[in-house]
């Protein structure tokens, strides 16, 4: 789960940092209502994402165990594009 205002900034914990790094291989494909597609460009699975009460959830088992997904993180960064 990742809260949606949560920045990155100065995080120097490896493994988040490499989870920001393999978020650019993850296309946010569409939205519909507060639910998002994520697709990995690398090996093409998809995975959905909602997005309630300023969190964001993504059904990846990374998520399920308690960490900010890359998914989830690629849904905060393009999350501006699909506004009106």
């Amino acid at each position: 789960m990742l809260e949606r205002n949560k920045r990155f900034l100065n995080e120097k914990n490896p493994a988040v940092l490499a989870r920001l790094l393999r978020s650019l291989q993850i296309a946010v494909l569409r939205r519909a209502e507060d639910r998002f597609e994520a697709l990995n460009k690398i090996n093409g699975h998809k995975y959905n994402i909602s997005v309630t009460d300023g969190t964001i959830v993504c059904t990846c088992p990374n998520s399920q165990r308690g960490h900010a997904c890359k998914h989830e993180i690629a849904v905060s960064r393009d999350m501006p594009l699909f506004e009106k």
